[in-house]
């Protein structure tokens, strides 16, 4: 049952030893809106309508500090978290009329820090196999929503047992939901007359999904391309060309060309307004209630910070460079699952599919270590143990810095090259090469390997050869030492 109140109880973030959150892909001023907006600026004419006459309170007309001034006296608090945050589920899914009825093809959590204006969204793949309390089953997490849904056509109940699931990979309680049908998404950008896009490269897919039985070839070239509704979608949902990481990323890219289309054009016109409007009344089911939007009006125009973040398989424990923010999945033999195309958490097995306890730590601390995402300080990792006392401590003189570099980003710290330094030294330590302290970000490093010294005006020959960093984190006998007495783990 979901809570009424703020009584949620979680872990602070000193009751855990690894943790960390960085910037892996940032939307525009006016893209960062739209997740507050989306459940929000059509219900404002809603509100503005029926309650205090329609346009005098969208801000685009009288301006923003009268908005904010209706929207705290009128609207209603949404339920926080215990670090305050606000959390909603969003899925985007076939609806009714298609082909893959209640698929739920795109699952994500976004949570917002009101005190830092800064939204966080994070993703899950739709083949990640979960299991299925209420059933006793096995299956792929978007068909924990779906199948229930086509089966029973109850949105409220399956939301929120999705819901639960999300908590129980993510460690954040998202007592909100916003179930999208992809026809909205279709018609919204034909009511806006088509969106530009600027495709990166070519993209080709000979396997897209026609209808249930059939399917097609879609081609997409690179450069410029203006698409409407349908085409855009095609371009959204391909999955056969590259893969479910690439297309997130996608998704997520069109999310933000559609906005920015909407604040170019949209938002000024009342009668696209209005038609909007109509769209998210037919295409949006959630359980955030009318006052609860209005409530959040007030944070539309101030929303600083956008964060976005992916469960991937897609990493490498080898080379740095290949290595990602969300490692934390892999895809185990597929015959153990039927030859289907299966996706478990690092550290779980095909009988124990829900082991979560790296996927926790990795959506908690995202969630709510904002302050790290905000600094987003490049860090170059240079190896300073000498090799003699390595060897001579743990048998083995090389390869450190690497591994570090590949745990550090795997938990999102914005790491650059790898490199020897000039000289062994005995104490780990971490030279501010910028003009601020990076606190926060000292903070969480000190999560993952002990840190002797911190030094604020190193040596200007030093700064003048890493020009192009923030910070060095240098590796001295110490962290053999550490080693020696805690085995190194990519995960924890």
């Amino acid at each position: 049952m979901f809570l009424k109140k703020n009584t949620f109880k979680n872990k602070t973030i000193g009751e855990l030893n690894n943790y960390n959150s960085y910037r892996a892909f940032s939307w525009s001023a006016g893209a960062a809106k739209f997740l507050i907006i989306v459940f929000c600026v059509f219900l404002v004419f809603f509100v503005g309508r029926y309650l205090i006459k329609g346009a005098q309170i969208l801000w685009w007309y009288i301006g923003k500090s009268t908005v904010n001034i209706v929207s705290k006296t009128i609207g209603d608090d949404m339920i926080k978290d215990d670090l305050w945050n606000i959390n909603i589920m969003i899925v985007w899914f076939w609806g009714q009329n298609h082909a893959w009825g209640y698929l739920a093809d795109s699952i994500m959590v976004a949570s917002f820090n009101p005190r830092l204006w800064a939204v966080t969204m994070l993703s899950v793949p739709r083949d990640l196999y979960v299991y299925n309390k209420d059933e006793n089953t096995i299956g792929r997490i978007n068909a924990l929503f779906s199948h229930n849904v086509w089966r029973k056509l109850q949105f409220d109940t399956w939301a929120k047992i999705l819901s639960e699931k999300l908590e129980e990979i993510m460690w954040i309680k998202t007592p909100y939901y916003a179930l999208i049908d992809f026809e909205w998404f279709q018609r919204v950008i034909d009511t806006l007359g088509g969106i530009t896009i600027n495709v990166p490269e070519d993209l080709t897919d000979f396997t897209y999904p026609k209808n249930e039985t059939q399917v097609m070839t879609v081609h997409f070239d690179s450069g410029i391309n203006l698409m409407d509704g349908e085409s855009a979608l095609q371009y959204a949902r391909s999955r056969h060309s590259t893969s479910d990481f690439s297309r997130s990323l996608r998704q997520q890219l069109i999310v933000q060309w559609v906005m920015d289309k909407i604040k170019e054009n949209g938002l000024g016109n009342i009668t696209k307004l209005k038609k909007l409007y109509e769209e998210y009344t037919k295409m949006v089911t959630t359980n955030v209630s009318l006052k609860e939007m209005l409530g959040m009006v007030q944070y539309a125009s101030e929303i600083k910070h956008v964060f976005s973040f992916w469960y991937t398989v897609e990493c490498s424990n080898i080379v740095s460079r290949f290595s990602y923010p969300g490692c934390f999945l892999y895809n185990p033999p597929r015959e153990l699952f039927g030859w289907a195309s299966a996706i478990i958490p690092d550290g779980g097995e095909p009988s124990d599919v829900w082991f979560y306890a790296y996927t926790k730590n990795f959506g908690f601390f995202v969630a709510h270590n904002q302050e790290y995402l905000i600094e987003n300080k490049k860090i170059e990792i240079l190896n300073g143990i000498d090799k003699k006392f390595a060897k001579a401590t743990i048998k083995k003189s090389d390869g450190f810095a690497n591994q570090l570099a590949i745990k550090l980003k795997k938990y999102a710290f914005n790491i650059g090259t790898v490199q020897n330094f000039s000289q062994p030294i005995s104490g780990t330590t971490v030279y501010i090469l910028g003009t601020w302290d990076y606190k926060y970000t000292i903070k969480m490093l000190k999560s993952f390997i002990s840190i002797d010294e911190v030094v604020s005006d190193p040596d200007p020959l030093l700064v003048q050869q890493y020009t192009w960093t923030d910070m060095l984190l240098v590796m001295g006998n110490s962290y053999i030492t550490q080693l020696a007495s805690a085995p190194f783990s990519y995960y924890k």
